[in-house]
Parts: structure tokens; C-alpha cells; sequence
């Protein structure tokens, strides 16, 4: 019996049969071969989509995140150190003309630098500069030169000290070291 139960039984289909049940099996799989297929075609769409969702989305934070960047001003102590620099590169520039004490023109030629650096950004004050182009704007301070405006306020300061060292040796620098008030004496 242990043999019997061990054989297996000789089943014999015939080429009909085979078709048959091929057949069969097409039309129970065929259907559901489709949907999946149909399934993955549309999880393949929503990823296209998705994907180009996120490239816009990341474009549009990169953009922001400029838009911040370009609107930040210069904090207070950096617009005083872009000053103080100022300050001292006019110094630097008008020291080798021999003018570095003169105030006046330390104040002009601080002007014109200030005014160069303010055109860079189009703004009307240091405090309205980017604050993430600060280092840019310090470069650009202490590279300054223009030999023209050197050149007109070097004279101009010249003159000055010309005319005030004229007019102390005329006597007409008062005891406190003013003009005197016209009319008046000392």
C-alpha cells in the first residue's frame, strides 16, 4: 500500500486540454495583468508630476531665499565699520599728498567713496546696502582710487592752507584762532 500511496498518478492531457486550460488561465490573469499595468502607469504619472512639483517648489524657495538675502540690510555695526574704513582710506589717500590732517578734505574725498559705494547697490544710504555683500563693500572701500577727485580736492586743500597761512602772516587770525568778526577788533 506504503507503494501506492507514493506513486503518482499518470494524468495525460491532451494537446485540447492544454489549450483549454491556457486559455482559462489567460482570461483570469489577463485582467488582472492589466490593471496592474494600468496601476503602475498612473503611479508613474503622479511621480512625474510630484517631481516637477518639487523642482518648482525648490526653484521658488531658491528665489526667496535671494529675495531675502538682496532685502537684509547692513546691521549697524557693519554700516560703522564701512564708515570707519571710509574714513580711513580717505585718510590713506589724502597722507600722500601730505593732507591726511586736513578735515575738510578728508571729509570730501570720504564723501566721494561713500557715494561710489552707495551707487554700487543703488541705494540711498549705507544702511539700505545688502548685508551679504558686506566684505564686497569693504573691498570695494578700501580699493578706491580715483586720481581725478584726489587730484581737485588735494588743490582745494592747498588753497586752503595757502589762504590760512596768508592771512596768519597778514595778522588776521584773531587770539582764539577765528578770523575776526568784520567790524570788530580783537
Amino acid at each position: 500500500m506504503s507503494n501506492e500511496l507514493t506513486q503518482k498518478p499518470d494524468i495525460a492531457l491532451g494537446a485540447g486540454e492544454i489549450q483549454v486550460i491556457s486559455t482559462v488561465v489567460q482570461q483570469i490573469v489577463g485582467p488582472v495583468m492589466a490593471n496592474i499595468g494600468e496601476i503602475l502607469e498612473r503611479n508613474s504619472q503622479a511621480m512625474e508630476r510630484i517631481a516637477a512639483t518639487q523642482q518648482m517648489m525648490s526653484a521658488r524657495i531658491s528665489d526667496l531665499e535671494k529675495q531675502v538675502r538682496l532685502k537684509t540690510p547692513l546691521s549697524r555695526s557693519q554700516e560703522k565699520c564701512i564708515n570707519d574704513a571710509i574714513k580711513a582710506r580717505a585718510r590713506e589717500v589724502l597722507d600722500a599728498k601730505g593732507l591726511a590732517d586736513d578735515r575738510r578734505a578728508v571729509t570730501r574725498i570720504g564723501g566721494f567713496i561713500r557715494k561710489s559705494v552707495l551707487a554700487r547697490y543703488g541705494v540711498d544710504s549705507l544702511r539700505e546696502a545688502p548685508a551679504y555683500d558686506y566684505e564686497t563693500a569693504l573691498a570695494q572701500v578700501k580699493g578706491w582710487m580715483d586720481l581725478l577727485v584726489i587730484r581737485d580736492v588735494a588743490k582745494e586743500a592747498k588753497k586752503r592752507a595757502e589762504q590760512a597761512a596768508l592771512q596768519a602772516a597778514a595778522g588776521g587770525i584773531g587770539m582764539d584762532g577765528a578770523p575776526p568778526l568784520a567790524g570788530q577788533d580783537d
